[in-house]
């Protein structure tokens, strides 16, 4: 197939837009997913976000117990529903901030939250699409609001260039990696 030769087994092979397509069947738990679609859904449209629906999120990317204030939900809801919003906001930035700061939340949780809440915004930043979008494995200590930006801007920058929605990129990017480029850290 075009674009799938490797110089050598380590090397990462980077999404291409011009030459690779983004076309997998994205393998999860689609009920659940679904489920967490519809509530945010009913969130942004009259209901009030809750700690449990958080936590809902939190189980669904991983294993993980979530302590997060009442102001930054009143403010993650205010995000919801938003009629202009835009992650360059610098409000947008002061809720993710606090919501970075809270008990079991990092980055890619913190950005799962938020695709949740609005995935016509805000993107996943799961190890596996960042790969496939810059060639490098961030590390967990790397992690941090302006690399979640940087990346932001890369999936808008891709989503210009090719005829995804901006939820779906993400998605397809870590299939494209999976696919393409192995295990995370270590041997292929």
């Amino acid at each position: 197939m075009e674009g799938e030769k490797k110089v050598n087994s380590n090397e990462i092979r980077v999404y291409d837009p011009k030459k690779d397509k983004l076309d997998f069947p994205y393998n999860y738990n689609l009920e659940e997913k679904n489920a967490l679609k519809e509530l945010f859904s009913e969130i942004r449209n009259n209901n009030k976000l809750s700690i449990n629906d958080l936590r809902r999120v939190a189980l669904w990317k991983i294993n993980r117990v979530l302590n997060i204030p009442d102001n930054v939900i009143q403010n993650l809801d205010k995000l919801a529903k938003s009629k202009k919003l835009s992650i360059d906001d610098s409000n947008t930035k002061k809720v993710i901030s606090e919501l970075l700061d809270c008990q079991g939340v990092n980055v890619p949780m913190a950005s799962t939250i938020l695709k949740f809440l609005r995935p016509d915004i805000f993107p996943i930043l799961d190890v596996r699409a960042n790969r496939a979008l810059t060639g490098k494995t961030i590390q967990n200590y790397e992690y941090d609001l302006d690399v979640y930006l940087k990346y932001a801007k890369k999936i808008y920058d891709l989503k210009d260039k090719i005829n995804l929605p901006l939820h779906e990129i993400d998605e397809q990017l870590y299939c494209f990696d999976k696919k393409h480029n192995g295990k995370i850290y270590g041997k292929k």
